[in-house]
């Protein structure tokens, strides 16, 4: 990070990344433990609402068929995580002006929509035995406390964070114009001279 930063600026920005952090870091774990049996679970209650067609099952050939559904919606699961690290690790980067411009796609990325569309790696499993389509609804499917730590910690510390991101990026950007500007005056006056 910039040391060149108003010190009040940058004491705030390492403070707001250490929370944008830690509010990652819950999240990713909840994703890692409980995203995969939501999954399961929608898709033994969609399975269930078709009494019929899963009776046209053997014994062994659901417990194949539960056994690919578990490992796709793991998967899943364990594939978002796995993003969510790689985003999360980008805020380690010194580079605040880089930094700054990924964080729009970082915040899109960290919401229920992105989370929720997990479901899809599941679906056509499902709608291949003709089981109806499954989605999870929102996050409280998880837990109450994923879906506080998501709707309403992680916006208001990544916010936070995107705030002052902006203002460290800006005043970087401000100082490099700044040190740029007499060497381009000196380099003028001395094309005039020659």
């Amino acid at each position: 990070m910039g040391v060149s930063l108003d010190p009040g600026l940058l004491r705030d920005l390492i403070e707001a990344k250490a929370a944008v952090a830690r509010h990652g870091i819950v999240l990713i774990r909840s994703i890692e433990n409980d995203l995969a049996p939501a999954i399961v679970s929608e898709a033994r209650d969609s399975m269930a609402a078709s009494p019929r067609k899963l009776s046209q099952m053997t014994e062994g050939e659901l417990d194949k068929y539960l056994q690919r559904l578990r490992k796709t919606a793991m998967k899943a699961s364990d594939e978002l995580a796995d993003l969510y690290k790689r985003l999360l690790s980008r805020l380690g980067t010194d580079n605040i002006i880089e930094l700054q411009k990924d964080l729009e796609g970082i915040g899109q990325l960290y919401s229920w929509e992105r989370i929720s569309r997990s479901v899809e790696e599941v679906n056509p499993i499902l709608t291949e035995r003709g089981f109806g389509r499954i989605d999870l609804g929102d996050p409280t499917i998880l837990s109450e406390e994923f879906a506080i730590e998501l709707q309403q910690k992680w916006p208001v510390a990544f916010g936070r964070f995107s705030k002052l991101a902006k203002e460290a990026s800006d005043e970087l950007q401000r100082e490099d114009e700044a040190a740029e500007s007499p060497s381009k005056t000196k380099t003028k006056k001395a094309s005039k001279r020659g």
